[in-house]
């Protein structure tokens, strides 16, 4: 039986990460599922659909990245929320919605992702400093830094103890302050679930 709580996030860092979230708030009703990508969310959303338990689910949460402007990544997921006959998405709770209330989040504002957060916690540190002289060394070396959000999200892994690691899994080894005030807004958010 799945939780009254399902959080659909954008990939397997994203699942890592966000599991480690809510952990660390408190929550136990949230079940974490990653769709694999936002090409995939259609089908994911089909598939869970026609799941024997869906009936019994709540709450469908669905997250991802901006990566470009907020707008068109609200109407992505908006559109494939309605393109498999589910209910009208919101980003506040309605008592009177239909079940599962579908709720959304975009990570970020416009352009940009979970990294783009993680790296606002640390930003005040020497390691973020240093993180930041690299990337302008890099960039000043001729090298274009397509992802500077990653790039920096990973720098700032390279600087402690176990720097093989992904962003989420990061999370799970307290490299990311979770307390730490840009997260406010996410915390909300699964705290509103």
């Amino acid at each position: 039986m799945p939780k009254p709580v399902q959080l659909l996030v954008e990939g397997k860092d994203d699942l890592n990460f966000f599991e480690t979230l809510i952990q660390h708030i408190g929550r136990t009703d949230i079940e974490v599922r990653d769709y694999r990508g936002r090409d995939r969310l259609r089908n994911y959303l089909r598939g869970l659909r026609r799941s024997a338990n869906f009936r019994s689910m709540k709450v469908i949460a669905i997250t991802r990245d901006a990566d470009g402007p907020v707008k068109d990544a609200l109407r992505s997921l908006r559109d494939a929320v309605k393109q498999v006959d589910l209910p009208e998405p919101t980003t506040w709770t309605d008592a009177d919605s239909p079940s599962p209330v579908i709720r959304i989040h975009i990570l970020g504002a416009d352009g940009e992702m979970l990294e783009s957060l993680l790296n606002r916690t640390v930003a005040e540190t020497q390691e973020a400093v240093c993180v930041d002289a690299f990337v302008k060394c890099v960039e000043d070396a001729g090298r274009r830094v397509r992802n500077p959000h990653k790039t920096r999200a990973h720098a700032w892994i390279a600087t402690q103890d176990h720097p093989e690691v992904s962003v989420g899994v990061a999370a799970q080894k307290n490299y990311w302050p979770l307390d730490h005030r840009a997260l406010d807004d996410l915390r909300a958010f699964l705290r509103s679930l």
